[in-house]
């Protein structure tokens, strides 16, 4: 008892130093622990460009709008240096953003200490901010939002020191980091009439310095010449065309005004409000958030008024366009807008912690252990969700997927096709990085495929066709006809593959006017069944038939209970090439993965085609029956 009093009559003032270096050591050691150590699989709105960035820093490339050249620039040098460390581009990505996570961190530290909030609280509240779910988020994978918000921070530390000091040095430090900032983020010049205010009281200095001012905030517009330069260079991964003069400015220009949409009703507006409501809620709790309202309105206290109401006017203008920067969904240009409302919400909790301070200690120093505890509470529920973003997998099905594909039968090159996005960036990075698939060639969606399909295989995921359908294909290629070239991999043909149609005792006749031409079972090594069948049209004029294709524990089965999974397609070639598309003699090839039950002891394999009846009954043709072979290898491999 006598040592916890002790400890809470001691002086709990730490140096402004240790504060800082330590908030920044505890964030990024947390950063560390949720880090992203593989290529993207996410399909979360923060991950939205995960992937391209993680295959674009390595390259020494460029990225989307608005180009983030400094950005680019700094993480490629870091990425080149840690690759040569051994460290995985991916992981290298993810580390950088870590870094500036930390830098951000330690940043807003100095912006608090600057308003007169004392160390320790500062850097309580610091942490807070770094374990908001968006940020943590972040901080663990490729993504420039880190970096954003550690120059906004640098930004605002400068405009306090100058609004206070009236130094020449601040003020140029200002203009130079405004200048990056606003390069780098538009979204910060929410900030600027908050800024402005706090500089307004040494205006005449301002103008004085006018042209060094200038000057010093130029040099952030003039890194987005890094991105002319890489393409001159010949750079491999350059997004639109940075080395065309229209291309370049398109860049340099772009604002996403295309994402502001005003409600034109009052439910509209109501829809909308919840959504983002609920996603700042995500971050923290809103009980912080209201916190952070009054430690900004609370009169007196360390910070200036004008310092107070400008972090307030800003806040004031980053809920309404967080309203109507919209997508239709989350968005990541909406996540962008929300980081700064919790930025200024955790220097408002820390304004209201060293105001509680002040009236009295005590009281202030049980609020800052509360906020202690609330840290505790914030890593163990926002860790979770932060996980189940960067530790997302899906990407590797995509690259089993590629695995799979053979070598053509005739020795012709291969192609495959996939939509830029999430897929693509996966297997472009394993080809690469990982050196997955090298004799496959890797294109995007938009490419010349007539000229692709006369020199090579045209291959696709079978879920391409979702966003490009078979018409979409035949509007660039003419009349097409699909096969499957391994599981979910679809081969795009401008030709059927023919062949002089086969007697009867050859096949298995279906009886609809198709048979099976060939067929095969095998087992893959994670406990799956693959099935592959060949069919061949024997007549013209074919009606739409789907296919049946049963793993069974008693052939023929008795009932429903024989049956241990099921690979029904509504078309061949997974639901996308109708047979009554098909010419007479052409062979169509499918494939069928079938997962084993643990502990099913499965006869055999039964594949056949049905057709619906208009009275809703089904109708079947023959089946093939193909016993399932003995395992070549055990279930734990």
């Amino acid at each position: 008892m006598q040592a916890i009093q002790t400890f809470w009559t001691r002086d709990w003032r730490l140096n402004g130093r240790v504060a800082l270096t330590g908030a920044a050591l505890i964030a990024f050691f947390i950063f560390l622990t949720t880090l992203q150590l593989h290529i993207n699989g996410s399909s979360h709105p923060y991950a939205t460009d995960v992937g391209e960035i993680q295959n674009a820093l390595p390259r020494w490339g460029t990225i989307h709008y608005n180009g983030y050249p400094l950005y680019t620039l700094i993480g490629s040098a870091f990425v080149t240096v840690w690759r040569g460390l051994g460290v995985a581009p991916a992981l290298s990505a993810s580390l950088y953003s870590a870094v500036w996570g930390a830098i951000s961190v330690a940043l807003l530290v100095q912006l608090m200490l600057a308003l007169g909030v004392q160390p320790l609280i500062a850097a309580a509240a610091s942490l807070l901010f770094a374990l908001a779910t968006s940020i943590w988020v972040d901080a663990s994978i490729a993504e420039v939002h880190t970096m954003s918000m550690a120059l906004t921070f640098a930004t605002l530390w400068f405009a306090v020191r100058f609004g206070r000091s009236g130094q020449k040095s601040d003020l140029y430090w200002l203009a130079f980091w405004g200048g990056m900032v606003l390069a780098h983020q538009r979204a910060f010049a929410l900030f600027l009439p908050a800024v402005l205010w706090w500089a307004l009281p040494r205006w005449r200095l301002v103008v004085r310095r006018l042209l060094p001012v200038l000057a010093l905030g130029l040099i952030g517009p003039l890194t987005y010449l890094y991105l002319p330069l890489r393409a001159w260079m010949g750079a491999d991964w350059t997004y639109s065309s940075p080395g065309t003069w229209q291309g370049f400015w398109a860049l340099v220009f772009y604002t996403r005004s295309d994402l502001v949409i005003v409600p034109d009703t009052a439910v509209l507006w109501l829809e909308r409000m919840r959504g983002i409501l609920a996603l700042l809620g995500d971050d923290w709790p809103w009980l912080l958030t209201v916190l952070g309202a009054v430690g900004l309105l609370l009169p007196g206290g360390p910070a200036r008024w004008q310092e107070r109401w400008g972090l307030l006017l800003t806040w004031a203008l980053h809920l309404p366009v967080s309203f109507i920067v919209w997508e239709g969904r989350v968005s990541d240009a909406l996540l962008a807008v929300k980081l700064p409302i919790v930025a200024i919400a955790a220097i408002g909790v820390a304004l209201l912690l060293e105001w509680v301070w002040g009236k009295r200690p005590s009281l202030g120093k049980l609020a800052l252990a509360a906020s202690l505890g609330v840290l505790v509470w914030l890593f163990v529920v926002n860790r979770p969700d932060v996980l189940a973003v960067t530790r997302d997998r899906s990407a590797f099905d995509t690259i089993a997927l590629a695995q799979r594909i053979p070598p053509a039968a005739d020795g012709r090159p291969q192609t495959l096709m996939a939509l830029w996005g999430h897929d693509y960036w996966a297997l472009t990075y394993a080809q690469a990085y990982e050196g997955q698939f090298p004799d496959l060639a890797l294109v995007d969606h938009d490419n010349d495929f007539a000229a692709i399909a006369q020199n090579s295989h045209l291959l696709t995921l079978s879920k391409t066709f979702y966003q490009r359908s078979p018409e979409w294909w035949a509007s660039l290629l003419g009349p097409i006809s699909l096969t499957s070239a391994a599981p979910d991999i679809v081969e795009i043909q401008t030709q059927p593959r023919l062949a002089p149609i086969a007697p009867e005792s050859d096949v298995l006749a279906l009886g609809n006017g198709i048979a099976i031409h060939q067929a095969d079972l095998a087992w893959l090594p994670d406990n799956q069944l693959l099935l592959t069948v060949t069919w061949q049209a024997q007549q013209p004029d074919l009606g739409d038939y789907s296919v049946a294709v049963h793993l069974v524990s008693q052939d023929p089965p008795t009932g429903s209970q024989d049956i241990l999974a099921q690979a029904d397609s509504s078309h061949p070639v997974y639901g996308w090439y109708p047979t009554s598309r098909w010419q007479p003699g052409e062979l169509v090839t499918d494939h069928f993965l079938l997962a084993v039950p643990e502990g099913a002891a499965p006869q055999a394999v039964r594949v056949g085609m049905y057709q619906s009846l208009p009275d809703g009954a089904f109708q079947n043709t023959a089946w093939l029956s193909l016993p399932v072979p003995e395992r070549p290898f055990s279930h734990s491999q």
